[in-house]
């Protein structure tokens, strides 16, 4: 006589809210991990029931777009979150809302299938927006910065170095369109780029370009983050749309709307 097998579980079945969040305010200096940590204790105080991995180590299943730099803001984050029962995409962004710090907080929610790729994976084309205030005697306005844009994109890449290792940006690769134009004392760069398995830009070694452009000066770049430029007082960075592009070239947004949703960053094919 045959044993009989040991029954096997079934299946869980799963729910996946892909949710948008923003990063504003002194939240932008806070580290991927950390708002990893922040939005995983806001998941838990918000009652949403979420799924488990298996394994030794369980933890929370949820999935996040790309790391932002420390210091960049963003209209525009998202994560995918897996649950074990189906709460109202409306309802279960309340108690997000109402769980997250307001710095921090979601603003769009809903449903997409469990099996589609990761957001790393789908999202190829980013947006960011550029805020340049010149340092005091420095000539800085739109016509000189788009001519020092023009002269590191004639480059074709940035050279850097970031800790012990030398790398490369390729601005050919990853920098689909930018747009320049004065507001007031400071200058907005608009930036389309792309992102992929090579990599994606760095918006702040693209700074560190024109700065060293603006000054004539040829000394190697080093990414330290939030960099020290001697061309500008200060500058802002913010991730105004991530999207999803077809084989056509038409943009979406990771919940399909058609994009650009964040900001008025012009998206060129």
């Amino acid at each position: 006589m045959t044993p009989s097998s040991p029954a096997q579980p079934l299946e869980q079945t799963l729910f996946r809210l892909r949710v948008r969040y923003a990063k504003r305010g002194r939240l932008a200096y806070l580290g991927h991990l950390e708002v990893i940590h922040t939005i995983d204790r806001a998941i838990r105080r918000a009652g949403l029931p979420f799924a488990v991995t298996q394994g030794f180590s369980p933890h929370m299943r949820v999935g996040f777009s790309s790391a932002l730099p420390v210091g960049t803001s963003s209209s525009c984050e998202w994560f995918d979150l897996f649950l074990t029962e189906l709460v109202p995409a409306p309802e279960a962004l309340e108690r997000l809302k109402r769980a997250t710090a307001a710095d921090l907080a979601p603003d769009q929610a809903g449903y997409v299938e469990v099996r589609r790729l990761a957001l790393t994976a789908e999202i190829g084309r980013i947006g960011y927006r550029v805020e340049l205030l010149a340092a005091p005697g420095v000539a800085a306005d739109a016509p000189a910065i788009s001519s020092a844009l023009e002269e590191v994109r004639a480059a074709g890449a940035i050279p850097y170095r970031r800790g012990k290792k030398e790398k490369v940006l390729d601005l050919d690769r990853s920098l689909a369109a930018a747009a320049v134009a004065q507001a007031g004392a400071a200058v907005v760069l608009d930036l389309d780029t792309r992102a992929d398995n090579d990599g994606s830009l760095r918006p702040e070694i693209l700074i560190a370009a024109l700065d060293r452009s603006l000054r004539g000066s040829d000394e190697p770049i080093v990414s330290t983050g939030i960099q020290d430029l001697a061309a500008f007082e200060r500058y802002r960075v913010e991730r105004t749309f991530q999207g999803i592009e077809d084989d056509a070239g038409a943009l979406t947004d990771p919940l399909g709307a058609p994009g650009p949703t964040c900001g008025e960053v012009v998206i060129a094919s």
